[in-house]
């Protein structure tokens, strides 16, 4: 018999799904990949070098947020937000071809950023942190009142096991022979030394 195909995707899709879009954001905050510079950001209020600390440590605690799945809701805001507001000082302060292009990019990958938690219900949000999932004791809802009712056990009718067992055994008649001097010697085995 074939199972029905499932409307939503089961809870580690998502959390692989968010794991990708997370690492790209981990690459781009240890300068492995080429893109979004979260320094341009803070360029204006401090200089360069400290600026792109501070970028890029953001941006790292904020994808490894993510990533985890701690505090899902906030650090999916607060990303979108960083990569939508770098994105919009470093391309549209001066408009080429080339720098819509990379704000649509960025634009994309914040709003990916923000549906990793939209998709989510309160229930599957609780449980979508990779490292600390605890389980979470759930409250049955009843149908229909239930009306205890007490159990009286019947008396059993049988004898125990032990009494009938004893009682086969003495009724059994087990006949005995009578033991042979060569048997009932016990075999020494240091008679030699």
């Amino acid at each position: 018999m074939a199972k029905p195909p499932r409307a939503s995707m089961d809870q580690t899709g998502l959390n692989l799904i968010r794991i990708v879009i997370g690492s790209y954001f981990l690459a781009l905050s240890l300068d492995l990949v080429s893109g979004l510079d979260a320094a341009t950001l803070f360029a204006a209020l401090m200089p360069h070098a400290a600026a792109d600390l501070i970028g890029s440590t953001l941006l790292f605690c904020l994808s490894a947020a993510l990533m985890a799945g701690l505090h899902l809701r906030l650090a999916a805001l607060s990303l979108a937000l960083l990569v939508f507001c770098s994105s919009l000082v470093q391309n549209l302060i001066t408009v080429t071809p080339d720098s819509l292009s990379a704000f649509w990019r960025d634009l994309t990958l914040a709003t990916a950023v923000l549906l990793t938690y939209l998709t989510l219900g309160p229930g599957a949000l609780r449980r979508a942190s990779v490292l600390a999932h605890r389980a979470r004791l759930r409250r049955a809802m009843a149908q229909r009142a239930v009306n205890p009712r007490r159990i009286t056990p019947q008396p059993a009718q049988k004898r125990p096991v032990q009494q009938e067992i004893r009682s086969a055994l003495a009724a059994a008649k087990i006949p005995h022979r009578p033991a042979s001097q060569d048997e009932d010697a016990p075999d020494n085995i240091f008679a030699n030394i």
